[in-house]
């Protein structure tokens, strides 16, 4: 599964990192700023890690730009606990799948991590299930 990482903060970023490294399904590519977003234009991403901190603008443009051309992808946007409550109406606007919220605390980010690959998953499941079933040829009487 690939996973694109944009986040300033070095510390964040490589907490975030080594943590997302720990599960062999994600293969992670770090970015920068506008650069690093754009590496989804030539590129599919299953999920993307994105920091933003509402207080500086530069990095609610990133999160615009996002989704200005992808409107797909699952995006966790990590952000400073006290901006969740800040952020809540940008949750469906730029339809985010969740906020990590930071200082991280490793157990809540591998409970998310873990939620996110048993929901995958289980669509994965229901999507073969389903092409299973119209593609089955019909019982004969």
């Amino acid at each position: 599964m690939e996973v694109l990482l944009v986040e300033k903060d070095p510390l964040i970023r490589d907490q975030v990192k080594v943590g997302l490294q720990q599960f062999p399904e994600f293969h992670v590519t770090v970015g920068t700023g506008h650069a690093g977003i754009n590496e989804m234009r030539g590129r599919h991403f299953d999920c993307v890690f994105l920091g933003v901190d509402p207080r500086q603008k530069d990095t609610v443009k990133l999160l615009h730009h996002l989704r200005s051309f992808d409107t797909t992808t699952e995006l966790f946007v990590l952000t400073a606990s006290r901006n969740v409550r800040d952020m809540a109406v940008d949750k469906t606007k730029y339809d985010i799948h969740s906020f990590v919220q930071t200082p991280l605390v490793v157990k809540d980010l591998f409970g998310l991590l873990g939620r996110f690959l048993e929901r995958r998953t289980e669509r994965q499941n229901t999507t073969l299930r389903k092409s299973a079933r119209q593609g089955a040829p019909a019982a004969r009487s």
